[in-house]
């Protein structure tokens, strides 16, 4: 009777510890999985690297500003701002050499590089200083563009090493999971139960604060929430809740409509995860007045029949990116879009609208005889009237769906979707009616005593077959209608 009560407390003890080693394989496959997202990124050296390529495309466009600078006090506040991006290079160097992992020869060969074309920009300053203009420019384009694609090609080297030293630990932590562990544990407790028990638990209490620990830090660092299909905000991070300046209790169950973008953006993506596919995009978000950009995750989350659960949603931070990237493509004396963005998003809107098939508008404007008025009241004069021109065609154009450009001295181009032609020449005409209201004297024009505009205008039916450079033809011609039958007008044709 003793023997079977022993034998089913030693059975049972097995069958505790059984279950407790399963809960432990569970726990450590958790853990293992955490690890492989953790290691699945080049975390220190990769974030230092790109860093550098950050720093190194400012420092190029920075000396590009200066050969075309003829400012002396503009050249050396230019030149400051190379030197506080090259102390933050430098530093990024720093943190590379106590964190790479691999042949330090490959740092130093990127270190000397740069540290080379240091040189060669100081040799560019000499020459702007001795007002060798045309032999900065060359220097720049020529021996600077070298060492840049040097530097680049090094970093590449050391970047593909940190990757494949973040896909070697994570090949480790497919390894070591802890299942091989467990079992032998679970093998253990058949001769020495009790203790596995107090292992087990042990190790539990340890993977739980572990786990919590990890928990917190996604909460506090990560930038997430979960939605339902109403919209109603089921779960959020307190990462989020600071970027949002908004408490959790306050946000728990309560609506967002748009996802934390707004409705125009929301738009473009509604469909997309409401068929329960993944999405990913660039959003701004208005917070505190102030835009800040993300990029916006949106994770779709299916039952056990494949039905739509709920959505999760990550966002990144991405303004100070898109500080870089508007400086590429902001015409600065405007803050329009330049020609560079123009050809960029021309072609991109003109496949857009076929796919959608919708009709893509297009606008070509040029002031009135501004040639004469700068001659009449000078530069200076002419940039406060271009400022002006522009301020009006921004505060029309202020739809997702439009894009306004400056692509010379005094021509502007626009990019709308209008219903039909009507509606289209409607918005024109308010455009020329409102430059000329700002009764900006123009003394040589020969229409008005104030500054005006001409414009081209075309809708392009969503059936039509013409290439981009067909298209921007048509609407230059029209445009140049206008000018040949009078100035300050309009001259517009639907194409199918």
């Amino acid at each position: 009777m003793n023997i079977k009560k022993l034998f089913f407390s030693f059975l049972l003890i097995i069958i505790i510890a059984i279950i407790s080693a399963f809960l432990t394989v569970s726990k450590m496959n958790e853990l293992s999985l955490n690890t492989q997202k953790m290691y699945s990124h080049p975390f220190i050296v990769n974030n230092a690297l790109s860093d550098i390529q950050t720093g190194i495309i400012t420092i190029h466009k920075n000396m590009k500003d200066i050969v075309l600078s003829v400012n002396p006090l503009e050249i050396i506040k230019i030149a400051e701002n190379i030197q506080h991006e090259e102390d933050k290079v430098l530093k990024n160097f720093d943190v590379i050499y106590k964190n790479y992992l691999g042949n330090k020869k490959d740092i130093d060969t990127s270190y000397q590089t740069f540290i080379k074309w240091k040189e060669i920009r100081e040799k560019v300053l000499v020459k702007m200083y001795e007002n060798k203009i045309d032999e900065a420019i060359t220097i720049t384009k020529e021996e600077s563009a070298i060492y840049i694609n040097k530097i680049h090609e090094h970093i590449k080297v050391l970047k593909d090493f940190a990757l494949n030293k973040a896909n070697e630990f994570y090949k480790q932590s497919l390894k070591n999971s802890g299942v091989k562990y467990v079992v032998t544990v679970i093998s253990i407790t058949v001769l020495i139960s009790a203790l596995i028990i107090l292992y087990v638990i042990n190790t539990l209490l340890k993977a739980n604060e572990s786990n919590n620990k990890q928990l917190y830090l996604i909460d506090q660092n990560i930038l997430m929430a979960q939605l339902s299909l109403d919209k109603r905000i089921i779960e959020i991070s307190n990462a989020l809740c600071r970027t949002l300046n908004e408490k959790k209790e306050n946000i728990i169950n309560t609506t967002n409509e748009y996802f934390f973008t707004d409705k125009s953006q929301f738009e473009l993506f509604e469909n997309i995860i409401y068929s329960a596919k993944e999405f990913t995009s660039e959003v701004y978000i208005i917070i505190d007045g102030s835009t800040i950009w993300f990029n916006m995750e949106i994770f779709p989350a299916l039952d056990n029949k494949f039905k739509l659960k709920y959505f999760n949603i990550f966002l990144t931070n991405i303004t100070d990116r898109k500080k870089i990237e508007e400086i590429a493509i902001i015409d600065t004396l405007t803050g329009l879009n330049n020609r560079n963005y123009f050809e960029t998003i021309f072609d991109k809107e003109v496949k857009r609208a076929k796919r959608d098939h919708k009709s893509l508008s297009m606008i070509m404007l040029d002031i009135d005889f501004f040639k004469q008025y700068n001659d009449s009241y000078g530069h200076q004069s002419g940039d406060k009237a271009l400022k002006a021109v522009s301020q009006i065609i921004q505060d029309k154009t202020n739809r997702s769906y439009d894009h306004a450009f400056r692509i010379g001295g005094e021509e502007f181009v626009i990019l709308t979707y209008q219903e039909n032609l009507l509606k289209l020449d409607a918005f024109t005409q308010k455009i020329i009616k409102e430059i000329e209201e700002l009764k900006i004297p123009h003394k040589t024009n020969e229409i008005s005593d104030y500054l005006t505009i001409s414009a081209g205008a075309t809708i392009f039916d969503k059936n039509h077959l013409l290439n981009t450079d067909e298209m921007y033809k048509i609407v230059d011609d029209l445009l140049y209608t206008s000018k040949k039958e009078g100035r300050n007008r309009l001259t517009s044709k639907a194409i199918s």
